[in-house]
């Protein structure tokens, strides 16, 4: 039923008004995730945009090195982060790893919050690898 619905919204919408501001809202809220995280988001033309994977090693990496990765891997889960960043600003990712992505991977997807939400998400992914990298510094010391 909700199929036919679908299909009979997009007959009467001919100039694709409603897909096209869904996805700029789309875009937008990605774009708020990662100009917020401090990291790069990488051009892909195939990208739909509906979820966004964040693999926290190869950014963990990036900017503290491989020492720092293995530290990561020695005292955390890679649940940790999402666990974190829920208990934190009450917002929930999902592990990547259930997804057949990387095991140290966020998911978000963008069709459900509101665009302020991905700047929260984005600003929390970003200190905690801070606070994970200034615990680590401390521990080397």
């Amino acid at each position: 039923m909700q199929m036919s619905l679908f299909a009979a919204f997009a007959l009467l919408d001919k100039e694709n008004s409603y897909k096209q501001k869904m996805q700029e809202i789309i875009r937008r809220r990605l774009q708020a995730l990662w100009d917020n995280t401090g990291f790069t988001l990488v051009e892909d033309p195939l990208r739909v945009g509906y979820y966004t994977e964040i693999d926290m090693l190869v950014w963990a990496e990036k900017f503290y090195g491989e020492k720092f990765v293995e530290y990561l891997k020695k005292t955390y889960s890679p649940l940790n982060v999402v666990f974190r960043l829920a208990q934190e600003t009450s917002l929930v990712l999902l592990n990547g790893g259930g997804f057949d992505g990387p095991e140290w991977s966020v998911r978000a997807s963008l069709a459900n919050l509101n665009e302020s939400d991905y700047i929260t998400i984005g600003q929390g992914i970003k200190r905690i690898l801070d606070e994970y990298a200034e615990e680590w510094r401390k521990n080397r010391s």
